[in-house]
């Protein structure tokens, strides 16, 4: 793409990204060196209060820049504001920010990319097709739409250009995050979980294989009433331009405001973790996208599901790891705990085992679920961030455990 991108309002030429994150790495490992040397006349609580602040001030900067580029480069942002066992929670928080919809493209854009992905302009393609959008994502937007035989749809339209910088904008984010101090495990590690990272987010620019999810979920939640997702619609349909069925649902930020009880929370509570599990046991892999927007509900306590871009596989060894640490766990078992964490990628091989404090950390930290029978109310318990907490744990003890790319998308979810 050429520099006359702003003038067509698509995403920034790969030439100005690489400046931009260029000077947001320059800025970062700055500040990290200052820090250093500052540190070297500082108390250790002096040290740590500003270490704190620095983290916070980089991850203000990160998060500025990504979402100034859109694409590919935001959309890695989100990502990585759910690594809170890999990265400082000053950096996460600041991240976070990114999950916000982003700002629309100007239709313009929409109706040149339909034009050259399928044929013809949106109007001669559909009976209807709305150029507000309905929704705004960093690699590209959702618009409502009716088919000539009558059928609402959802055309999703993926940006130009965005799948032309995923390889510079990991590799730079990369870069700057070690590059500032921000990310402390050992190479190895950090290069797995980025080329994971890249690889789902390849994934998630090809709009054909998504398709191919939509309609691999579908087959698994076929016997299953409550799990509602979309058709797609293949003759509207490209690499770059997604049209599924619309299928309606109250979003999570507003059941309040609709009247949705306790108990219909109770259930879509426990259908969630019923469709997660059966996705990771049954069809071994899992929608690893849990962003809020992805999911819609409905008085009778259905489902919506959207956007099964990001889908990660999760091979039946990896699944029965899983269920065996879970196990493991349960029973106190540190033998059999190291084993499995082994098998998934946390304990590095070959290494000292690990002090039995830290998976007793964990353990304790997951209590509430492994040793709960009957419902758990998550409103009253602090699991996850107890788990994170315990996870972090392991920057102790970096030559012995790590961040595992085998799992990071299934943890997330």
């Amino acid at each position: 793409m050429g520099d006359d991108d702003s003038k067509r309002h698509g995403p920034t030429s790969r030439r100005k990204r690489f400046f931009k994150l260029a000077g947001m790495t320059a800025s970062v490992t700055g500040n990290f060196v200052k820090g250093q040397v500052k540190g070297l006349f500082q108390d250790k609580e002096a040290r740590e209060r500003d270490r704190e602040a620095l983290d916070a001030a980089n991850g203000a900067k990160i998060a500025k820049t990504l979402g100034e580029l859109k694409g590919a480069a935001m959309k890695i942002g989100q990502l990585a504001s759910m690594a809170k066992d890999v990265l400082p929670s000053e950096v996460t928080s600041a991240l976070t920010s990114l999950q916000r919809e982003a700002p629309p493209m100007p239709f313009e854009v929409i109706r040149g990319q339909i034009e050259a992905e399928l044929g013809s302009p949106p109007e001669l393609l559909f009976e209807r097709f709305d150029p507000e959008p309905f929704a705004a994502a960093s690699i590209g937007q959702v618009h409502r739409a009716r088919t000539d035989d009558g059928r609402e749809v959802v055309c999703k339209v993926q940006y130009p250009g965005v799948d032309t910088s995923v390889d510079a904008d990991v590799a730079q984010l990369k870069f700057a995050l070690r590059a500032s101090g921000l990310i402390r495990f050992r190479r190895q590690a950090v290069d797995g979980l980025f080329q994971e990272l890249r690889d789902r987010l390849r994934e998630e620019l090809d709009y054909t294989n998504e398709a191919e999810n939509v309609r691999r979920f579908q087959r698994l939640h076929q016997d299953d009433p409550h799990i509602i997702i979309p058709d797609v619609v293949g003759e509207r349909s490209s690499g770059r331009v997604l049209t599924l069925t619309y299928e309606p649902g109250d979003d999570l930020m507003t059941l309040d405001e609709v009247g949705y009880d306790q108990e219909t929370r109770d259930l879509i509570g426990a259908r969630l973790v019923a469709m997660m599990y059966r996705q990771i046991f049954e069809l071994h892999a899992v929608h690893a996208d849990p962003n809020p927007a992805n999911f819609a509900f409905r008085p009778n306590g259905d489902i919506v599901m959207y956007d099964f871009g990001c889908v990660k596989v999760v091979p039946r060894q990896v699944a029965a790891d899983y269920k065996g640490a879970m196990l493991a766990m349960r029973a106190g078992d540190h033998e059999a705990m190291d084993v499995y964490m082994t098998r998934l990628g946390i304990r590095i091989p070959d290494s000292k085992e690990p002090p039995r404090e830290l998976y007793d950390a964990v353990r304790e930290a997951l209590r509430p679920i492994l040793f709960t029978h009957g419902p758990i109310d998550f409103a009253q318990t602090n699991a996850h961030e107890a788990f994170t907490r315990a996870m972090l744990g392991g920057l102790k003890h970096a030559r012995q455990v790590q961040p595992s790319s085998t799992i990071a998308f299934t943890d997330r979810v």
